[in-house]
């Protein structure tokens, strides 16, 4: 029984180490706070963890039985590791293409477009400096309605297929050209703290953080594939000071 224990718990042990250099890059740069949960990235993570991590240490408890020769033992470990390695990378590969690339503004709220929103060929139609997908975590711009009418149909037909205005290139613009817009149609944080109470201590905490007087922050709904929450901003700018997570739509 020692040579099983020894064998899982010193697999354990390195897949633990693996896993956790894996969530120092997964959550501190392609899923920063509050992305982990704005865009699904702790729960692909510890699906992986969970299944990945685990597995492969339970697999070795198993192969390294007392009295299976050395030989047969380091076979069968190799390819537990090699499967493991495998399922790890696919697993790393997915949470990759799944990672937040921008946060969009969008007529009237923000959008979280993710890698796997975004058909590669259509970078091409980006502007100038958005041609190529941030991997340091996601990046502010706005996306713009199309002044062509051709390209207005074009757009209502991406948009009934599933493509949003922020998901096509070439409607991308730099988020300060349209700050201006996204202040308009931002709200007084009056309106979010009358349909929310609970979350008057949080607003406070955020407007001090951002050494702004409460009534000088205002909030846009954001959207992700996976939930509904708020950006508050703040002047200049509609500059992001902070994120609640509950429904901005009312």
């Amino acid at each position: 029984m020692s040579r099983r224990f020894f064998a899982a718990g010193l697999h354990l042990l390195i897949s633990v180490m693996i896993g956790a250099l894996a969530a120092l890059v997964v959550f501190l740069i392609w899923y920063p706070p509050p992305y982990g949960s704005i865009a699904g990235g702790l729960s692909l993570f510890l699906l992986l963890v969970s299944v990945d991590v685990m597995l492969g240490p339970a697999l070795t408890a198993v192969a390294a039985s007392p009295g299976k020769p050395r030989a047969e033992l380091r076979r069968d470990l190799i390819f537990i590791i090699a499967v493991q390695l495998a399922a790890f990378s696919y697993g790393i590969h997915t949470i990759a293409t799944a990672r937040p690339v921008y946060l969009s503004f969008e007529i009237d709220r923000m959008r979280v477009v993710t890698a796997a929103d975004i058909e590669p060929e259509s970078l091409r139609d980006a502007p100038p400096g958005l041609r190529k997908l941030p991997w340091l975590g996601p990046k502010q711009i706005a996306a713009v309605r199309p002044t062509d009418l051709d390209e207005q149909l074009k757009s209502i037909d991406l948009g009934l297929a599933g493509f949003d205005l922020s998901m096509i290139p070439r409607n991308w613009r730099t988020y300060e050209s349209q700050s201006e817009a996204a202040w308009r149609k931002s709200r007084p944080v009056s309106l979010l703290t009358s349909k929310y109470p609970n979350l008057e201590a949080q607003i406070k905490e955020i407007a001090t953080d951002a050494g702004q007087p409460v009534v000088g922050l205002r909030f846009l709904p954001l959207i992700s594939r996976q939930v509904s929450w708020v950006a508050l901003v703040a002047a200049p700018g509609a500059r992001i000071v902070g994120y609640l997570p509950v429904d901005g739509f009312f």
